[in-house]
């Protein structure tokens, strides 16, 4: 299970966004690392990662202009 730190609301966008990312990225790098142990290929699993997410940005940028 992944242990994050709640997210501070006194810092500014941008900090949330690197202390998210400082957050997010141990689990990143173990999801890589046990993929590997599969047989897959790092790139690949970056890349399997980066389009997911991409994904789901697009999924909730969807759901910002629909739910108005």
């Amino acid at each position: 299970m992944i242990n994050l730190q709640s997210a501070r609301s006194d810092t500014t966008h941008d900090q949330r966004l690197l202390d998210c990312r400082a957050e997010v990225e141990p689990a990143l790098h173990q999801i890589i690392r046990e993929a590997q142990q599969n047989g897959w290929a790092a790139a690949e699993v970056a890349m399997a990662i980066a389009d997911a997410a991409d994904d789901y940005i697009l999924l909730l940028a969807n759901r910002k202009t629909t739910a108005h």
